[in-house]
């Protein structure tokens, strides 16, 4: 029989399903470059921050400097403040040794670790729903949550964005392991290695996210198929615990009091009294609502559209909304609450919001519109499209205009001034500047220290002092307006938004 020529010359008829994948992939790697120019593409690399990214810094130069350890250092001392573990500070050191000491080496493991997130998401969410629309508008809108771009998320030096991948990772195995009455060791495997790993990343930060699988296979009724493979999720959970469990082991006994200093600052300090500014209970929905995730606007009419779906993205929402209602029950009980604590809940988020807006279209504009009613649909569609485009404006003032000025600060500027002052040939030069107080420790100033320790390999050393001398011989610079204001203006230059006085010896 000869092939009918209108089926032959259709693009979807006859096609292989490898070339399918093949052009799939080729979409989404298309789609993550074009994530990749958003979240990375600046004129300007920002400035470190001076909260937690300047003190990431100073602890990857240290051990840069110094050479691989378990013990994280700052001023080349255990650091007993940031005692997380030395994971993303292994990765950043690694970064500046391949790259050189710049501010983008130190944010690459950041970067690698969102943008594989938004993949992971577009797999995940295509392999468990079937769904190219789905994977791609979850993916969007995770992408668009100023909460997963800014402050701490994939655009800086922190922790969270490494976490956020292996939790993400994790999860999405446990999911895909769930769903079998005998699951496979892959899986299983993989969940416990990646959940480990996000441990090894930010401690117990990344466990408190499973504990809404439970109420998943509580609701589900899916624990008795659990309990019948519990030695499969035994190692699952051997393989989340135990690298967290042997690395304090290994860490208190290169350094006793260690982990004294990690009950206090990760577990029962931080839960039971703020570390930080005090906040309502209702921080994080707040906080959403307003726009550090990119729907929190829609959040409240979201669970309209989960009623009626097919099995598959019944069981996919049921189970991100388990993970995001039990661990922001978590973070809310707890004292010290911050926004980048929920970043690992924006991947469930993006997930439920994406099937939420596919069903509520598919009933008020999709079906109706079929049924020959076409004002609602019309309204719809422009109504979202409305508040689609006015948040996708917020998204994009956070991305270039309000996250980098919340960056900038005097000690942000000492990179501009040193670089400066090299390029005039200069060797040497005392730097006033008088830090500030950090709990006990006064003239805390960590930018200041970055930038000395850098310059100092290109030969600009530095001395750093806390008021100015009455006479100097050698050239002193600040950056704080409270110091250089009250120098002379005759002997005063203006170096950007710092300033340099002339010897004046006595």
């Amino acid at each position: 029989m000869l092939q009918s020529p209108v089926i032959a010359a259709s693009p979807l008829v006859g096609t292989p399903a490898w070339r399918n994948a093949l052009r799939w992939r080729q979409w989404c790697f298309l789609a993550l470059l074009a994530a990749g120019l958003f979240l990375f593409s600046d004129g300007l690399t920002a400035p470190l921050a001076l909260k937690d990214e300047s003190r990431n810094a100073n602890n990857a130069l240290d051990m840069t400097l110094t050479g691989f350890s378990l013990v994280t250092t700052y001023d080349f001392r255990p650091d007993l403040w940031n005692t997380k573990p030395p994971l993303v500070i292994w990765l950043m050191s690694g970064s500046l040794r391949l790259f050189g000491f710049h501010e983008w080496a130190l944010r690459l493991p950041s970067a690698l670790a969102a943008i594989g997130t938004l993949g992971l998401c577009l797999w995940f969410v295509r392999k468990v729903t079937g769904s190219r629309g789905l994977s791609v508008g979850a993916a969007i809108l995770l992408l668009l949550s100023p909460g997963f771009f800014g402050e701490h998320g994939a655009r800086t030096a922190d922790f969270d964005a490494v976490l956020l991948f292996f939790v993400t990772g994790g999860l999405q195995f446990l999911y895909l392991a769930s769903l079998r009455r005998r699951p496979g060791w892959p899986p299983l495997i993989a969940a416990g290695g990646m959940i480990g790993l996000g441990a090894l990343a930010k401690s117990i930060a990344a466990f408190i996210p499973v504990v809404g699988v439970l109420l998943f296979l509580l609701l589900g009724r899916r624990l008795t198929s659990v309990l019948a493979n519990w030695q499969r999720y035994l190692l699952t959970g051997l393989a989340s615990i135990l690298p967290l469990l042997a690395f304090y082991a290994a860490r208190e006994a290169a350094g006793p009091g260690y982990l004294d200093a990690v009950i206090f600052n990760d577990l029962a300090g931080r839960y039971s009294r703020s570390l930080i500014p005090e906040t309502s209970p209702l921080f994080y929905l707040e906080h959403l609502s307003k726009g550090w995730f990119f729907t929190g606007p829609l959040l409240l009419i979201l669970p309209i559209g989960l009623r009626g779906l097919g099995n598959r993205e019944k069981t996919l929402a049921l189970y991100a909304g388990c993970i995001v209602f039990a661990a922001l029950a978590i973070y809310s009980a707890a004292a010290t609450r911050a926004m980048q604590y929920a970043l690992p809940l924006f991947p469930w988020l993006a997930i439920l919001s994406a099937i939420s807006l596919k069903r509520l279209i598919g009933i008020f504009a999709v079906d109706r519109w079929k049924a020959g009613k076409r004002l609602v649909p019309v309204a719809l569609i422009i109504g979202l499209s409305l508040l689609g485009a006015q948040l996708t404006a917020r998204a994009l003032w956070w991305r270039y205009e309000m996250f980098p000025a919340r960056q900038s600060g005097p000690q942000a500027s000492y990179g501009h001034l040193f670089a400066t002052l090299a390029a005039r040939g200069l060797t040497h030069v005392a730097i006033v500047d008088p830090g500030f107080q950090r709990e006990q420790e006064q003239g805390y100033s960590p930018l200041l220290r970055w930038h000395r320790l850098v310059w100092a390999t290109c030969g600009l050393h530095t001395t750093e002092l806390r008021t100015t001398p009455a006479f100097s011989a050698t050239l002193i610079a600040s950056c704080e307006p409270s110091v250089y204001e009250t120098w002379q203006p005759s002997s005063v230059e203006r170096i950007g938004l710092c300033a340099v006085r002339n010897p004046q010896p006595g």
